[in-house]
C-alpha cells in the first residue's frame, strides 16, 4: 500500500479533529488535517485570542470547561501536551480545594486526587495544540481548504460505497486527496449528509430537538494582585428562567455566561452589555467575580442562539451508511454546550476511533461497527443525559408558565406528579445535599465531570437515601437563593436599559 492510500484524512481541526490526529498518528498513521479556515499565525494564546475567528466554530468565544475527564486523559496519553498547557497559563481546578472551601476537616479518599478540572479558555487550548501537533512528524496541515465531497467506489463484498478519498478546493486548485479512512470531524454543520447522497449511499438520518436556550458569553480579566474569588460548590445553576455558571480560565481570565428560552424576548437583554451586566451583578455567585474592584470585562457579549441536542444515525442494520468514512464528535453527536463536555466527548470518540481501526486495520465493516458501540457506550448515555435535562427543564417552564408551581408535587385529591417530585427531589434535596454532604458533592462531581456514568448517580440506593434525608427536611431548612426570581431579574434589566438611555 503505497503512502497516499495508506493516509487517514481528518476533515476539520477542531479539539476533536485534532484529537484525533493525534490518536491516529499515536498509532502510526499518516494524517491528513484539512481545515476550511486559515488562521493567522500567533506567538503566543493572548496574541490567538485578539485574531482568531473561528467562523465555522463559533462556540470557541464561548465559556470551555475542560472536565476532569480530559484534564486525566491528556495528562496520561501526552504529558508533554498537558505541561505545555500549564505553561501557556491553563491551571488546575481541584476538588480537594473546592472541598475546603465549604466543609470543615473533610475526610478525603483516594478517587479524589482524580478530580482535577482544566481552567483554560479554548482558543489557548486549541492554539497550544495545534502548535503541539506541528512537532509530530506524519501529520499534514492543509489549511485553507473546502471538502467538496467524497470519492468512493463499490465495495464488492457488502454493495455499500467504499470511500477512497476526498475531493477539496484550496489555492492550489480542485483535487483529490486520496486515503485509506476519512474522518468526519467538522462539527455540527457537517456537510456528510450531501456527501453522502453524491455517492449514493443511504440517508443520514438523525433525531433532533431543541435546547430550549439561547445564551450568551463574556470575558473578564482578574486584576494585578486580587485573588480570585472561592469557587464554593458546583459552578452555576438554573434559576428555571435563567442558567448560569462562571468558568475559570487561563492567565486570570474568566467568564460568565447566561443563558435563557429564546421565547423569553425580555431576557434577550442578557445579549446587550448593559443588560448582562446587570444580570451578572444580581446572581450571588457571579456578583463578586465581576464587581469592578476584581476584575474588567475584555471581551463584548458574544451571543450563541438556534441550538440543539442532534445524534445522526451512521450505521443501520449492521452497515455503516458508507465504509471508509466515519464521523466523530458534534459531526455525529451533539449536545447542548451548557453541558461543558464537547472537547471532552470529541477527545473519548478520537482514541475510540484509533482504537477500533488498530483492532480492524484491514476490515472497514467491522471496524465501523467496532467503533459504533464503542461510541454507544462513551458518547450516547452523556447525550441522552443531556436531552432529557433539557426535556425536564422546558416542562418546568412550561408548568411556570401556566401560573402553577412546577416543585408542587401534591394534587387536590393526594395524588403525587412523578415530574414535579422528581424537580422537588433535585431542588430540594440534591442542590442543598451538595453543601451539606461531602458523599453527594463527591458522587455528583465525579458524574459532572464524566468519571462515573450519568446513570449511576440517582441509582445508587445509598446515595438516593443521604439526598431523600436532605429533601425530607426541607421545611425546616431556610431555602438557598441561587438568584432572584424572574420578575426581579427583569426589574434589574430594566432599571440598567433605562439608566443607559439616559
Amino acid at each position: 500500500m503505497n503512502a497516499a492510500s495508506d493516509r487517514i484524512v481528518v476533515v476539520g481541526s477542531g479539539s476533536t479533529g485534532m484529537a484525533a490526529a493525534l490518536a491516529l498518528s499515536r498509532s502510526g498513521h499518516p494524517v491528513a488535517l484539512v481545515e476550511r479556515e486559515v488562521l493567522p499565525p500567533c506567538d503566543d494564546s493572548v496574541e490567538a485570542f485578539d485574531r482568531w475567528e473561528r467562523r465555522g466554530a463559533p462556540q470557541t468565544r464561548h465559556s470551555h470547561a475542560f472536565l476532569a475527564r480530559l484534564h486525566n486523559e491528556i495528562q496520561n496519553r501526552a504529558p508533554d501536551l498537558y505541561a505545555e498547557l500549564l505553561a501557556a497559563g491553563a491551571e488546575i481546578l481541584s476538588f480537594k480545594d473546592m472541598v475546603l472551601e465549604v466543609y470543615e476537616n473533610p475526610e478525603f479518599i483516594p478517587e479524589d486526587d482524580e478530580l482535577n478540572l482544566l481552567a483554560c479558555r479554548r482558543i489557548t487550548f486549541d492554539w497550544v495544540f495545534r502548535r503541539y501537533l506541528e512537532s509530530i512528524p506524519g501529520i499534514e496541515r492543509i489549511d485553507g481548504a473546502t471538502v467538496e465531497g467524497l470519492v468512493a467506489e463499490t465495495d464488492a463484498g457488502t454493495g455499500c460505497p467504499r470511500v477512497t478519498g476526498v475531493r477539496l478546493r484550496d489555492a492550489e486548485g480542485a483535487r483529490t486527496l486520496e486515503a485509506r479512512l476519512v474522518v468526519d470531524a467538522s462539527g455540527r454543520n457537517t456537510k456528510l449528509g450531501a456527501w453522502l447522497d453524491a455517492i449514493g449511499a443511504g440517508r443520514l438520518e438523525d433525531e433532533s430537538e431543541p435546547c430550549g436556550i439561547f445564551y450568551s458569553s463574556r470575558f473578564y480579566r482578574l486584576h494585578d494582585g486580587v485573588d480570585p474569588p472561592p469557587i464554593e460548590g458546583p459552578i452555576g445553576a438554573d434559576l428555571g428562567y435563567m442558567k448560569y455558571a462562571i468558568f475559570p480560565g487561563d492567565s486570570r481570565i474568566f467568564s460568565v455566561t447566561l443563558a435563557a428560552s429564546p421565547e423569553d424576548a425580555e431576557l434577550r437583554l442578557l445579549l446587550q452589555a448593559e443588560g448582562f451586566t446587570a444580570a451578572a451583578c444580581a446572581l450571588p455567585a457571579t456578583r463578586e467575580w465581576v464587581d469592578p474592584s476584581v476584575s474588567e470585562p475584555i471581551t463584548k457579549v458574544y451571543g450563541y442562539a438556534d441550538l440543539h441536542n442532534r445524534r445522526r444515525f451512521f450505521v443501520r442494520n449492521g452497515l455503516p451508511l458508507a465504509l471508509g468514512v466515519f464521523p466523530i464528535g458534534d459531526a455525529l453527536i451533539h449536545q447542548n454546550p451548557l453541558s461543558g463536555r464537547g472537547c471532552t466527548l470529541g477527545w473519548l470518540a478520537a482514541f475510540d476511533l484509533a482504537d477500533a481501526l488498530s483492532a480492524h486495520p484491514t476490515d472497514p465493516r467491522a471496524f465501523a461497527l467496532d467503533l459504533d458501540e464503542r461510541l454507544a457506550r462513551d458518547v450516547v448515555p452523556w447525550y441522552e443525559n443531556m436531552r432529557d435535562q433539557d426535556r425536564m427543564s422546558a416542562a418546568t417552564e412550561a408548568v411556570q408558565d401556566t401560573g402553577r408551581d412546577p416543585f408542587d408535587f401534591a394534587d387536590v385529591d393526594g395524588r403525587v406528579d412523578p415530574a414535579a417530585y422528581m424537580r422537588s427531589l433535585v431542588r430540594d434535596g440534591l442542590m442543598p445535599a451538595l453543601r451539606e454532604d461531602l458523599h453527594v458533592l463527591r458522587a455528583f462531581m465525579r458524574v459532572f465531570n464524566l468519571l462515573d456514568s450519568p446513570r449511576d448517580l440517582m441509582a445508587d440506593p445509598q446515595l438516593l437515601g443521604r439526598v431523600l434525608r436532605v429533601w425530607q427536611a426541607r421545611e425546616s431548612r431556610e431555602r438557598i437563593s441561587f438568584g432572584p426570581d424572574r420578575s426581579e431579574m427583569l426589574q434589574c434589566l430594566r432599571k440598567d436599559a433605562d439608566a443607559s438611555i439616559v
